[in-house]
């Protein structure tokens, strides 16, 4: 972006290719295992296991369909829902979770999407050999020996 005007720049980014739109959907990596340690943020997919933070589903009491966090006065706890993602909407810049829905006035489970900034990676999907050389290259180079 080359200009310093808040509003070009959020109309560059709502107009930007939907190429680099799928970039900015990062999320943070939390792992022990010691060849992903340079990598900090990841670009999200379907398949990864993702656990939400923030939110009403980041609350312990999230799994009873009756007290969902604070929009019923509920504290917000620590720990939240650890689940895979199964849907990346690009256009709008966030996922849907696996078990992360509320129901409509008429009685129809709908998936609540989440933002990326809201979730840490705590697993990734190996199913693409590609993309995992990938990341482990990209860790590699962020090291010093």
């Amino acid at each position: 972006m080359s200009s310093k005007q808040p509003g070009k720049q959020r109309k560059a980014q709502y107009n930007a290719p939907i190429h680099v739109k799928r970039k900015r959907i990062r999320a943070r990596l939390r792992t022990e295992d010691p060849d992903l340690a340079g990598v900090r943020t990841i670009t999200v997919r379907v398949g990864d296991e993702v656990e939400v933070l923030r939110g009403d589903f980041g609350s312990p009491n999230s799994a009873k369909p009756d007290t969902r966090g604070k929009r019923l006065g509920q504290a917000r706890g620590k720990a939240g829902i650890r689940a895979k993602i199964v849907g990346v909407n690009t256009n709008s810049g966030t996922v849907n979770v696996d078990g992360v829905s509320i129901t409509t006035a008429d009685g129809k489970e709908e998936p609540l999407p989440i933002h990326a900034s809201n979730i840490v990676v705590v697993s990734l999907d190996d199913t693409d050999p590609l993309r995992i050389s990938k990341i482990l290259e990209k860790a590699a180079g962020g090291k010093k020996e």
